[in-house]
């Protein structure tokens, strides 16, 4: 089990270097559009659209941050790690889904397996942590019991 561990790590990883790269290229061009932009003759026009661009590289160099800050976290984990309680880095099957406690991310398929990828500072994150194999919790009137900690 330890191996569907590691491949939705390095799933996670690869995953968030794409964004990272395309975030990057996407920031160039925009540097590259913005530069190569002449002054016309409506001045405030010019401004504007150099405005506008500015906001996209600023929102673009802002994503950057956040998946290297994400990528940071992701490598704090060992996947080959096991603990007999919720942590970060645990992969959580329970009576609903299967939970792997890292970042925000969503879900992910592997193995042809579904998983939400969660934040312990997720709401549901929150409640798991801390919790032992046949504990649970409820979520919206849903009783959601840990059956394995990998």
């Amino acid at each position: 089990m330890h191996s569907i561990k590691e491949e939705i790590h390095q799933t996670l990883i690869n995953k968030i270097d794409d964004q990272i790269l395309q975030a990057k290229l996407d920031l160039s061009l925009a540097k590259e559009s913005r530069d190569s932009d002449t002054k016309s003759s409506a001045g405030d026009k010019y401004e504007t659209g150099r405005e506008m661009m500015q906001r996209e590289m600023d929102k673009l160099s802002a994503s950057v941050d956040i998946y290297q800050q994400q990528l940071g976290k992701l490598k704090t984990i060992d996947p080959l790690r096991s603990t007999d309680f919720v942590t970060h880095g645990s992969l959580i099957e329970t009576n609903f889904e299967t939970y792997y406690m890292a970042i925000g991310m969503g879900q992910i398929t592997s193995s042809n397996r579904t998983i939400y990828v969660i934040s312990p500072e997720s709401p549901l994150g929150t409640l798991l942590m801390g919790k032992r194999v046949e504990e649970g919790i409820e979520l919206r009137g849903r009783k959601i019991i840990i059956k394995q900690l990998i």
